[in-house]
């Protein structure tokens, strides 16, 4: 999972980080691939059209689930950053979609949030470089 994390990350640019124009851009570009690489991997769908607010830690994607032909709007209220057994964990919490059976079931059974183990992503310097 970690080596895939490292392709992932160095296949959609982010080894070009350096050249990037600020750390708010950077951050964002971990943020999203991240995200992106834990959806697809465990195949919940495709992530597309990520914005990050890196000051108000929220997120914004549209995900296409596995198997449908319909678009998901996902809002993601807060982020944060937990150490979870010695690892460091992207916490997505206050989620919100377009579709309202789904918000009940993140309301009802998901206070604690989506996690997303970092890894590879992270390894110290992660949650120092998304500054969480």
């Amino acid at each position: 999972m970690v080596r895939k994390i490292i392709l992932f990350l160095l296949m959609t640019g982010l080894s070009g980080a350096v050249e990037l124009s600020s750390m708010d851009s950077f951050r964002s570009k971990i943020l999203t691939s991240a995200v992106s690489f834990y959806f697809n991997a465990q195949g919940y769908g495709k992530v597309e059209n990520a914005v990050v607010d890196t000051t108000k830690k929220t997120l914004q994607f549209i995900l296409l689930p596995e198997g449908e032909t319909q678009k998901l709007s996902i809002g993601i209220g807060y982020y944060h950053i937990e150490k979870i057994e010695g690892e460091d964990t992207l916490i997505l919490q206050k989620v919100q979609t377009n579709r309202t059976w789904l918000n009940r079931i993140f309301q009802d059974h998901m206070e604690d949030g989506i996690k997303i183990p970092l890894g590879a992503v992270s390894k110290g310097a992660g949650a120092l470089l998304l500054n969480l």
